[in-house]
């Protein structure tokens, strides 16, 4: 049984989401509370960075001489920018060495001083609209929430809430800069890809909350990335249209509040970004998604790599025996029908959407 890296969009789902502080701290809301995506629910103090103040290279003298020349001591408390340590230059003048930030310092050896940064307030926000499942002393949340689900490949991070606007008739085509005016102040908007960076400059203008797309150009990834609005791509970097179950699914929601969660981490704790449109749904259904299907003929899926990238179909027939692929290799496939025709896809090149 194959288990294929799975892309839920789906209408109606129980969804449930950890907050969990770095380290122990206050949880600051109860069981059964209702929060917003930016409401804070947790808080904590992070330990600082140590850093490291070379004093030799810094005042550019042999580090034998650097001992000599330094003013403070294990356990003193500096502040940004005061002077840890000076020597007399060739012309007279002092050169000095600054403390990076406020903070401890740890040790000083071998011409070296280690401060020890003051500790940060971090403040851990909901990420997403819904009620307090359940509370875990000191360390954080458990939020639930009853809605639509529509999760991405990658986001530049951050969150934000607004009514989902759509930008386009057709899910091929591209958000346009001369369409984004006042009327899309504090919503999300979503178009089938991204072209330009014109596009970017004027959604910063027009206070845009957020963008949902299928794709942006690789090189846009840099000013993507530095944009203080969140983006989500659903598809990735490239010329990838929107999916035709995302773009369906969203304008469905159109007009509805949606949260979007754009953080993404890849490695160990994998996180996708992700839009989530609550709503009341009856008992019936709102039962949760399973988190792992086996690919079986009927799925649907998105194929990831390959001439069919970015489209999606359905699982038609699943062969016994591995199969000769374009690339010449024998390896495990699935026929998958994409625009009525059955093309044959390598297990690996396929994300099931469900």
């Amino acid at each position: 049984m194959y288990y294929p890296v799975s892309v839920r969009i789906v209408p109606t789902t129980t969804i449930l989401r950890e907050r969990i502080l770095p380290q122990r701290g206050e949880v600051l809301v109860e069981r059964g509370a209702v929060v917003l995506a930016t409401d804070v629910v947790a808080r904590c103090q992070v330990p600082g960075e140590v850093k490291a103040v070379d004093v030799s290279r810094e005042l550019r003298i042999d580090r034998a001489r650097a001992a000599g020349r330094i003013r403070v001591a294990a356990g003193d408390t500096v502040q940004a920018g005061e002077v840890v340590a000076a020597a007399r230059g060739l012309a007279g003048r002092f050169r000095n060495c600054r403390a990076p930030a406020d903070g401890q310092v740890l040790e000083v050896r071998n011409g070296l001083i280690f401060i020890e940064a003051a500790p940060v307030n971090l403040e851990l926000e909901a990420g997403m609209k819904g009620q307090i499942a359940s509370v875990m002393p000191g360390r954080g949340v458990v939020i639930s929430a009853t809605g639509a689900l529509v999760q991405g490949i990658w986001g530049n991070g951050g969150a934000a809430e607004g009514v989902l606007k759509i930008m386009v008739d057709s899910p091929e085509k591209p958000l346009r800069a001369r369409a984004i005016d006042v009327s899309c102040q504090g919503t999300l908007i979503v178009g089938g890809r991204i072209t330009g960076e014109e596009v970017l400059e004027q959604a910063t203008e027009a206070k845009v909350r957020g963008i949902i797309v299928g794709s942006a150009r690789a090189d846009l990834r840099p000013a993507l990335e530095v944009l203080p609005i969140p983006v989500m791509l659903t598809e990735g970097f490239g010329t990838l249209p929107l999916s035709q179950p995302a773009y369906s699914l969203l304008q469905s929601s159109m007009g509805r509040e949606a949260g979007l969660d754009a953080e993404t981490r890849t490695r160990w704790d994998v996180k996708r970004p992700e839009l989530i449109v609550p709503w009341q749904p009856t008992a019936s259904d709102a039962s949760p998604q399973p988190e792992a299907i086996p690919l079986e003929e009927g799925v649907m899926v998105r194929i990831a790599r390959g001439p069919h990238m970015g489209a999606t179909g359905t699982v038609t027939h699943i062969p016994a025996r591995p199969q000769v692929v374009e690339s010449g290799a024998r390896l495990p496939v699935a026929e998958v029908e994409v625009d009525g025709d059955p093309v044959a896809v390598p297990l690996a090149n396929l994300e099931l959407i469900h």
